[in-house]
């Protein structure tokens, strides 16, 4: 009100000059000061034009118009500035909270986009398949992803952050860690390096790329460090994998003498295997070309091999054999290649192998050397030696079957007997033979054969005839055949004189014994008269012991030809061996006594009872008693011993008589061998008593065999039976055996194959064991503990422990320390008998197991 009363006064009452105030104070305020003055001075103009007198024109008449309008453009000018002042300054407050606005809003957009990318950072980390963590300065870890929990096995991030980093490494890793890479890190920023992480449940080694990184503040100050590791370990497996296969493949190349080669025709480089460049002889890493290798060619092959080259460029097959020089000697090489294409399809090179093949062509040389040296062998044999099909065509044939033919060696193949024997039913016999040779894959020893050669002749052939099988496929047959017809002969003729000498033997020793029947008869009547002359006395001793000499060499001459006619009966028995040797000693006893001999009986053991003919056996005795009282001096000694060794009964009988001479003693039981070569030849005998006692010997099972240490040192004889078990009969014998308990155990059975440990164990409960099983290390290691078994029969292929480490386990435990731990297993060299045995077994038993061994050795625990 006051500033309108003041305007007013100035301005009159002319409400239009009021209104050019708000005008021009709008324009200041919108428009700044020189919109404000122009409107000023507008608004003055327009005062004249229109509101002052004279109207319609610029003219003033008054001075108090001019007053009024120079106060009008004054206060105008005035009233704009100050609006004008005003306004920027209230556009500049304005414009600073505008500008405070921008910014907040730019900020909350930050904060959001902020919040957003860390919300994204946060599920991608937890969705990550990489090991993601962080830890302070300290080695102690403040973050570890879900992924990187379960790639080291644990089951929370609470688990984790109690651990610390260089547990997260094993301990021969741990100094490398912590000594040398985290300061690198520290000192670069950033570092990585390929190492292990240690799976805290299974103490796995997981192969990663540890890739660290410094965490800094906003101050750029390092606070802790960061990772984001790569999973490896599967890649480090097949990379061991490649290594070891490529390893095998130049072992293998190496075994098998084959190396490999490739060329890129593009720019004439010529790769080489190991092999290769062994086979060339030239150090590996030589640098190659076609034209290096070419120069290894031998001169005279070269060409061939150029040629072989430029024609499998064209698509033709290579496959050549020639020959390099390597160290100045020749090798042989087979060389094959194939070509090879890029993705259009543009042949780029080719890939090949080199063989060494020069033992091949040598022993392909020897082998055609040696074929033609078998085949002269085989010609130049008297055998007939061939080889047939199973359809009974000859493939092979020497000379001498060829001859037997009548043909040549080559005009016997593709042909059968029938084309050349015209005996047709030894042509079936053959035949059939030859079938029976082929499909039970046994030899055939056909002894006596007989066969008809092409112009008739019969002949006499020993065969044996000899499948062939080759990559178990048995179709042929190799007969070798020996022409005995002169020794068929032979034998016929002294089978024929052998006959007719027994035949004479056994005429000879009846008819002599005809005339000793009276002669003894009258002896004995004569002993009947009382007879006073002394002369006569000895005259009738004389005759009574010829006559007994006589009727014991008849017993010997008759003994050998029915043995050797294979006439003699024993008459079986149980006996008691005190009985025989009392027999024997009284039949020897007179002529022993006659010639004042010692004779010394030593009997060590109890009674034993044998299985024989008591006669037979006494007899036996007997002959060696008078054999030691002949050949022994007057006033020696004669020793009988009677032993047991083991199963027999060992009767030795030694003199200390005139021995045996060393070139007589392998021949001394032959028939009609005596010891005694002088021409007095004073003992007398026929050379039939000791041939005899081995015949009776061997006919009841037993051996005699003769010692001594030549002229002068006597001679032992000793006979070796069989005897029946000390204090019992045969059938008692076994009947005690099969009654003897065996001890029962507590056994626990460990194999994976479950028929085999169920069956076992079916057996040994079957004899009364108690039984438990267990088909791995482990558990047998847990049963054992409470099964306390006194007996482990363990398998070595387990699936978790194998047999070895848990036979060292069980040994560890107080429970088996004291067990018999046996090993069953397929293996059955000395060295895995060592290592058994090195593991703590007791024994060793071969799959498939020998149950009757196996009750053996527990019998015997």
């Amino acid at each position: 009100m006051f500033l309108l009363k003041h305007l007013q006064f100035i301005f009159g009452d002319s409400s239009p000059l009021l209104l050019f105030l708000v005008v021009i104070s709008l324009a200041s305020w919108c428009g700044g000061f020189k919109a404000g003055l122009f409107i000023t001075v507008l608004s003055a103009a327009a005062s004249d034009y229109f509101l002052v007198d004279p109207h319609g024109s610029f003219y003033i008449a008054q001075t108090s118009e001019v007053l009024h309008l120079v106060f009008l453009i004054g206060t105008g000018t005035i009233l704009s500035l100050i609006i004008a002042l005003l306004h920027a300054q209230e556009k500049r407050a304005l414009y600073k909270v505008l500008e405070r606005e921008k910014q907040l809003k730019q900020e909350i957009a930050e904060r959001s986009r902020t919040q957003a990318d860390l919300h994204l950072y946060v599920s991608l980390v937890k969705s990550s398949t990489e090991f993601i963590g962080m830890c302070d300065t300290e080695g102690i870890p403040f973050f570890i992803n879900d992924a990187g929990l379960r790639l080291v096995g644990l089951d929370s991030l609470e688990q984790g952050l109690k651990i610390p980093v260089k547990d997260f490494f094993f301990p021969e890793d741990q100094a490398f860690i912590m000594d040398q890479f985290f300061p690198t890190v520290l000192r670069n920023g950033n570092s990585d390096t390929e190492i292990r992480f240690r799976h805290f449940k299974t103490g796995a080694a997981l192969w990663i790329i540890f890739n660290v990184f410094a965490l800094k503040d906003s101050n750029n100050k390092i606070v802790g460090l960061g990772t984001v590791s790569t999973n490896i370990t599967e890649r480090k497996r097949i990379e061991k994998a490649l290594r070891e296969s490529q390893m095998d493949l130049n072992r293998a190349q190496a075994v098998a003498h084959i190396g490999s080669w490739r060329r890129n025709v593009r720019n004439n480089r010529l790769e080489w295997s190991d092999e290769n460049f062994r086979i060339f002889g030239i150090p590996k890493g030589t640098p190659l070309t076609y034209q290096s290798f070419l120069d290894i060619v031998h001169p005279a092959d070269r060409h061939l091999v150029d040629t072989a080259w430029k024609e499998a460029l064209t698509g033709k097959p290579s496959d050549i054999e020639h020959r390099l020089i390597v160290d100045r000697k020749v090798k042989w090489v087979r060389e094959l290649a194939e070509l090879e294409f890029d993705g259009h399809g543009s042949l780029f090179g080719a890939f090949g192998t080199t063989e060494d093949i020069t033992d091949i062509k040598s022993a392909q040389e020897t082998l055609q050397y040696e074929r033609a040296f078998l085949r002269q062998v085989i010609d130049a044999a008297p055998c007939v030696i061939f080889v047939k099909d199973r359809l009974g065509r000859f493939l092979l044939g020497n000379q001498a079957l060829a001859q037997s033919y009548g043909t040549s060696p080559e005009g016997l193949i593709g042909l059968t007997e029938e084309n050349f024997n015209p005996n047709a039913n030894e042509v079936t016999r053959f035949y059939q033979n030859d079938l029976i040779a082929i499909n039970s894959r046994v030899p055939q020893l056909i002894p006596d054969e007989k066969v008809t050669h092409t112009d008739g002749s019969v002949h006499w052939y020993n065969t044996i005839k000899i499948p062939l099988i080759d990559d178990d496929k048995c179709d042929k047959v190799l007969v070798v055949a020996t022409d005995i017809t002169e020794r068929k002969r032979a034998e016929e003729a002294l089978r024929l004189a052998d006959r007719r000498k027994d035949e004479f033997l056994a005429m000879l020793a009846h008819e002599l014994r005809n005339p000793l029947a009276p002669i003894r008869n009258a002896v004995q009547f004569l002993k009947m008269q009382e007879v006073t002359d002394p002369r006569l006395t000895w005259s009738y001793g004389v005759i009574d012991r010829q006559v007994t000499h006589m009727a014991q060499l008849l017993d010997e001459l008759l003994d050998m030809s029915r043995i050797m006619q294979g006439k003699i009966r024993l008459k079986i028995e149980h006996l008691e061996l005190t009985d025989i040797v009392n027999n024997a000693v009284e039949t020897s006893r007179p002529l022993i006594d006659a010639r004042r001999q010692e004779l010394i009986i030593s009997q060590t053991t109890p009674p034993q009872r044998l299985v024989g003919d008591r006669v037979r056996l006494a007899q036996v005795l007997s002959n060696l008693l008078n054999n030691a009282a002949k050949y022994t001096n007057e006033g020696g000694k004669i020793m009988l011993n009677v032993m047991r060794e083991g199963s027999d009964a060992v009767i030795e009988v030694k003199d200390t008589g005139i021995g045996i001479a060393p070139d007589i003693l392998p021949h001394i039981f032959d028939l009609f061998s005596q010891a005694d070569h002088t021409l007095a030849h004073s003992q007398g005998g026929l050379g039939i008593g000791l041939a005899l006692v081995r015949q009776l010997v061997e006919i009841h099972g037993g051996t005699v065999v003769a010692a001594s240490g030549g002229i002068g040192q006597g001679s032992s004889f000793t006979v070796r039976l069989p005897a029946l078990p000390t204090g019992s009969s045969a059938a008692e014998s076994a009947l005690t055996e099969s009654v003897l308990p065996m001890p029962k155990f507590r056994i626990l059975v460990v194999d994976d194959y479950v028929d085999a440990a169920e069956s076992l164990m079916m057996l040994l409960q079957a004899k009364g064991h108690e039984v438990e099983t267990a088909d791995c290390g482990m558990k047998a290691i847990e049963r054992a503990q409470v099964f306390r078994p006194q007996v482990v029969l363990l398998d070595i292929g387990l699936p978790d422990l194998d047999g070895y480490e848990t036979a060292k386990r069980l040994r560890a435990l107080p429970e088996t320390q004291d067990t018999t731990l046996i090993a069953l297993t397929g293996y059955g060299q000395p060295d895995d008998r060592k290592c058994s045995q090195s593991a703590g077994f007791n024994h060793h038993l071969l799959k498939p197991l020998n149950f009757d061994e196996l009750s053996a050795l527990l019998a015997s625990l």
